[in-house]
């Protein structure tokens, strides 16, 4: 009779913690692919010039870990601090590694949340549209399976140095693992997407997003490597495709600590 009725509180607070959590999220659910209780003690490849192609994000990596590979290629110097008219702050780097291809990467700090709200308003397509509004047109996200999510960009036409490009759309594959109380988000481009046109920044594309709670606050890096799309700029002028692709993976994504900036502190966050 105990045991059935612990059973049943159990059963209880979990609903309540559920119905908590939900309650803080906006646009799809959340949900993980995969859980681990500590990150991935194996060190990474690092990053090198001229071989981009060949580097890979594993998974379960910790932020550090990421940082640290990129390092081969790039020094903490190089992140350069942004402070936008609309709020949003941190610190950005775009490297070009040859050829091709290019790294962008941003640092920020989303005040008095948890990693979970900060996935949440990532994962709100109204909210990127909203903080890149003269970039993006449209942007639908969608939960197609357990920590998996399908996100179809619709871009404004972009000025470069040959012109202007059309509308681009393209869909991307985000995929969540949930590490502790953190999440690692992996973004690439789904090259067999109908919806996908020839014009787009980059025609590859690999994306990590580390979300790591630091006391009260969430740290949060990204770091994405993509080739440049030589049919958005044919006449082979990588800083100008790299820019606009930079701008999206690193500037662009500098919006969460202003979203967060306003909130109140949040009581009995998990540390």
């Amino acid at each position: 009779m105990v045991t059935r009725t612990v059973y049943a509180l159990l059963i209880i607070l979990l609903a309540l913690v559920a119905a908590a959590e939900s309650a803080e999220m906006t646009g799809v659910r959340i949900t993980f692919n995969k859980y681990r209780r500590t990150y991935e003690n194996a060190s990474l490849r690092k990053l090198k010039y001229g071989n981009a192609e060949e580097f890979t994000f594993g998974r379960f990596h910790s932020m550090s870990a990421i940082d640290d590979a990129m390092s081969g290629c790039r020094s903490s110097s190089s992140f350069k601090h942004h402070i936008a008219n609309d709020g949003r702050e941190g610190f950005y780097c775009s490297t070009r590694l040859g050829g091709d291809w290019v790294l962008a990467e941003s640092k920020q700090i989303a005040k008095n949340c948890r990693p979970v709200e900060v996935l949440s308003a990532y994962l709100d397509g109204a909210n990127q549209k909203k903080w890149n509004e003269d970039k993006v047109q449209d942007i639908k996200i969608t939960r197609t399976g357990m920590g998996i999510y399908k996100q179809m960009m619709v871009l404004k036409p972009q000025r470069v140095l040959t012109g202007k490009t059309t509308v681009m759309r393209y869909t991307q594959i985000i995929r969540v693992d949930k590490i502790g109380d953190g999440y690692n988000a992996f973004v690439e481009l789904d090259v067999n997407a109908k919806s996908n046109t020839k014009q787009r920044p980059f025609d590859i594309l690999a994306v990590n997003v580390c979300l790591e709670q630091v006391g009260n606050d969430v740290h949060i890096y990204a770091a994405g490597l993509m080739r440049v799309n030589r049919s958005v700029v044919p006449n082979l002028i990588v800083f100008d495709a790299s820019g606009i692709a930079g701008a999206m993976a690193g500037k662009g994504t500098l919006w969460l600590s202003s979203h967060f900036a306003t909130k109140p502190p949040v009581m009995g966050i998990a540390k």
